[in-house]
């Protein structure tokens, strides 16, 4: 006997190990036997996955449903007969209307440091007396020559533990008449179940009325499940049940077959989850670099490791599930890193494109079928392994056909324009760059004086300390008036040839209304990353911004301007002499890796401008993002929908 939690990886790799160590003569499994051809027929289907419905009514608003999950014990072990022609046999009773109660269960991962003899030991003193107790009272009251009576009767309630009940006499009676027929037999039933079908096994009498006669269903049917819907159907992450797939085909029958010894067949690889979690960070780290060119370096991965496995410590688990990857990716790095997370974690990539089965779009509440009706779905199995948190991170829409996002742009991508709450976002960040730049012009300003008569702006704490030992004097701060304002930005992210290959979009926004600035950038190219139906996100590599707007400002990037601009060498420098040639302010705030060369300074005091050169490390990655990178909308009419896919923080 296997005693399981249903949909759980370390369970199907006991099973499998049993399997394979004892060969049975037969293996029985807690399914019911009229749905047996239906079991049979969807496990052929895998990879694709299914999920079987049945009902008492022929339109039913409520169905039971048994997923075909992969990573199930069940429907491993059924897998493995399958492959090594063993019996199998199905017997669980199908019950009308049944509604599990929901048992709350540890971490199984710990299966691969105790055995499951311990495991099972120490769960089964720990389930909640309430659920044994109550079992316990009703072993005695329920009545199997009864039980069709029930059934067909409207005004009888029968509870979950009642129907749990009559479910383990049936398997157990169901025992009873396989041993006399078979030498060695293997059962997989879930672990609630045990105790009470060992119970009967040992008394036999309890179960002399059981009636073999299963009551049909009105309603069954085999529902495909998509490929992005997988997350909702399988317990185990789609990321790790993809990577069992490949593992059961890497050590299939035919390579167990050529094992020679026992010590062959121990030296096997084992499929172990835990390295699979460091891989789905690190692949999402790959895109989210290639798409935002954003570098995610050690220190934050080792952050990241850490407070995942901490915040699962926490929840009283060993592996970190879903909802801890998404908190330590968002809090960590991102919403962006933590989307990429959600992508990989849940990426299961068999899609069943043939139409032979209808499919049925699952949500976390329940699914609808191809009519679009609404069907609640009651899971056969009672467990739930993990806390019932939603995905702190809102939804993103997906396409509604392949190519819909490309032939939005495609339509309306002469008609460019920005995402006004976005543009809130980058016009405050300018407003702090020009506020920034003056401060620091200010302090780089600063006299300190000996006093004499007045403290003037404050005393110099750090001077006066230096020299009270020696000269026991005071010495104060002399602020001086900075004269002018700051009206011209110019950042430079990259400045690095060939721009034009990298960055080959060039673009000059005018502001729509007077509170915004004229904008001019060079960026990656639009369509090329989109996030929404006609909706693109761009890297920029640098821009320049003009506040309040002049709206005699020039496309900066037009061939007819190139007289202009012919002593510049590239994109970088055509914004900063461009910068120079249209401010009407004092000072120009330049900001890039490097500093600008002499002659722009030259060619700024010409103009009797100042330039103000600030680091870019003196900004925070984080906070650049809010103006490096941005969204481009294919016509004003996508600025109703862009709320839905681009999230502001």
């Amino acid at each position: 006997m296997i005693p399981t939690f249903h949909s759980r990886l370390e369970f199907s790799k006991i099973t499998r190990d049993l399997i394979f160590k004892h060969y049975p003569s037969v293996i029985a499994v807690e399914l019911p036997n009229n749905l047996k051809a239906q079991v049979l027929e969807a496990i052929e289907r895998l990879p694709y996955l299914s999920l079987i419905g049945y009902a008492d009514s022929i339109k039913p608003k409520e169905m039971n449903f048994i997923p075909i999950d992969p990573a199930d014990s069940i429907i491993e072990s059924i897998r493995i007969a399958k492959e090594l022609n063993i019996p199998l046999e199905f017997i669980d009773l199908s019950v009308k209307n049944y509604k599990p109660q929901a048992l709350k269960l540890p971490d199984d991962y710990s299966l691969n440091q105790i055995s499951l003899e311990d495991f099972y030991s120490m769960i089964n003193e720990n389930f909640e007396d309430n659920y044994h107790q109550e079992k316990d009272k009703a072993i005695g009251k329920v009545n199997f020559k009864n039980f069709l009576e029930w059934e067909s009767d409207p005004t009888k309630e029968i509870s979950a533990i009642e129907k749990d009940i009559l479910r383990e006499m049936y398997m157990a009676s169901h025992l009873l008449n396989l041993m006399p027929v078979y030498h060695r037999i293997v059962f997989i039933v879930g672990m609630a179940h045990w105790k009470n079908i060992q119970y009967f096994l040992e008394h036999p009498n309890l179960i002399e009325d059981v009636d073999l006669t299963l009551i049909p269903h009105e309603y069954t049917k085999i529902y495909n499940i998509r490929g992005k819907d997988a997350r909702f159907l399988l317990k185990e992450l789609p990321y790790h049940v993809v990577k069992w797939l490949e593992f059961r085909e890497r050590y299939s029958k035919n390579f167990i077959e050529k094992l020679e010894t026992p010590e062959e067949y121990n030296a096997m690889e084992s499929f172990d989850k835990k390295i699979f979690i460091k891989k789905i960070f690190l692949n999402a780290k790959e895109d989210y670099e290639t798409e935002f060119k954003e570098y995610i370096d050690l220190h934050k991965l080792k952050s990241l490791f850490q407070y995942t496995r901490n915040i699962s410590l926490m929840d009283d688990r060993i592996l970190p599930d879903l909802y801890h990857f998404l908190i330590g990716a968002k809090n960590i790095v991102d919403d962006d890193y933590a989307w990429k997370v959600l992508k990989h974690a849940t990426d299961y990539p068999y899609d069943d494109v043939s139409d032979q089965y209808d499919t049925l779009d699952l949500t976390i509440e329940g699914g609808i079928d191809p009519n679009g009706r609404y069907v609640k779905l009651r899971r056969k199995h009672p467990y739930y392994y993990e806390k019932n948190d939603t995905i702190p991170m809102k939804e993103r829409p997906e396409e509604k056909y392949p190519g819909e996002w490309t032939q939005e742009w495609e339509e309306g991508q002469r008609n460019i324009v920005s995402y006004p709450p976005e543009d809130l976002v980058e016009e405050d960040y300018f407003a702090f760059i020009r506020r920034k730049a003056l401060k620091n012009l200010s302090d780089q300003r600063i006299k300190i004086e000996e006093f004499k008569s007045s403290i003037m702006d404050g005393i110099a704490i750090r001077e006066t300390l230096r020299n009270w030992g020696i000269k026991n004097k005071i010495f104060v701060k002399n602020k001086q008036q900075i004269q002018g304002k700051v009206d011209t930005i110019i950042v430079i992210f990259d400045d690095e040839e060939p721009l034009d290959k990298k960055y080959p979009y060039n673009l000059t926004w005018y502001a729509e209304h007077d509170k915004e600035s004229n904008m001019a950038f060079y960026a990656t190219n639009p369509g090329k990353y989109l996030i929404g139906p006609g909706i693109s996100h761009v890297e920029v590599g640098g821009l320049l911004s003009i506040f309040p707007p002049d709206y005699n400002f020039p496309d900066l990037f037009s061939g007819y301007f190139d007289y202009q601009f012919k002593d510049t060498n590239n994109k970088a420098e055509r914004l900063l002499k461009a910068g120079i040639l249209y401010s009407r302010e004092k000072f120009i705030v330049y900001i890039g890796k490097q500093p600008p060369k002499k002659y722009f300074y030259s060619l700024a005091g010409v103009k009797h401008r100042t330039l103000i050169y600030i680091p870019l490390d003196d900004f925070s990655k984080e906070s650049l993002k809010t103006i490096k990178h941005i969204h481009l909308l294919a016509g004003r009419e996508k600025r109703h929908i862009a709320h839905q896919y681009i999230h502001l923080i």
